[in-house]
């Protein structure tokens, strides 16, 4: 699963690179909070609503657990100091789609009363490597949780293969779609990797 972060680019607006990477494939927009400065958070994730209504793609957005609730996107990605995951679910529904920050497998069975849908590891190659990936995951599975585990970071075609190689399910990406001279020909190559390394 690729899922594309949102991100501010000179030669494209966010609207755009996200039409791209869904021309490409992607089945995952995530918006985030990196807007250009006399943009709303509220007025792109309508515009790209509407987007992803007519493609079928799923929407998430950062943080604002009342924007996803008054639009009825998908869902949202919560990170450290955002609304607890319970208070979201509460507050979203049984079929809302909610991603959360993660650095332990602790912290993954203490949320499991939230009904999270994946978490995400975050800081990859900087602070986070496939050894450690592999090493969380085998914690995490170990303790009989299947929660999906997404990889954020720079992440390319290899990376993508031996994260997969330690069961990691997802990868979030940005600047491989967002700076590529092609958007929508890197996310096909992301998801052609990603769908063949599943397979194996």
């Amino acid at each position: 699963m690729i899922q594309y972060l949102t991100s501010q680019s000179p030669t494209y607006s966010i609207e755009e690179l996200a039409q791209m990477a869904i021309e490409g494939g992607c089945q995952w927009i995530q918006l985030t909070d990196s807007l250009p400065e006399d943009a709303s958070l509220r007025d792109v994730a309508a515009q790209l609503q509407d987007l992803c209504q007519e493609t079928e793609t799923i929407l998430i957005i950062d943080h604002d657990v009342e924007l996803v609730n008054e639009l009825k996107v998908f869902g949202v990605h919560l990170s450290k100091g955002d609304m607890k995951p319970e208070a979201a679910r509460e507050l979203l529904g049984p079929h809302a789609i909610i991603g959360v920050d993660v650095t332990t497998p602790e912290e993954v069975i203490l949320m499991q009363p939230a009904d999270i849908d994946y978490v995400v590891l975050g800081g990859y190659p900087e602070s986070l490597s496939v050894e450690l990936c592999g090493e969380f995951i085998k914690a995490l599975r170990g303790k009989g949780n299947q929660t999906a585990v997404v990889v954020r970071g720079r992440i390319f075609d290899n990376d993508i293969k031996a994260l997969s190689a330690v069961g990691i399910n997802g990868f979030a990406v940005s600047g491989a779609i967002t700076n590529a001279d092609d958007p929508v020909a890197a996310t096909a190559k992301l998801i052609k990797t990603a769908t063949e390394a599943k397979e194996l």
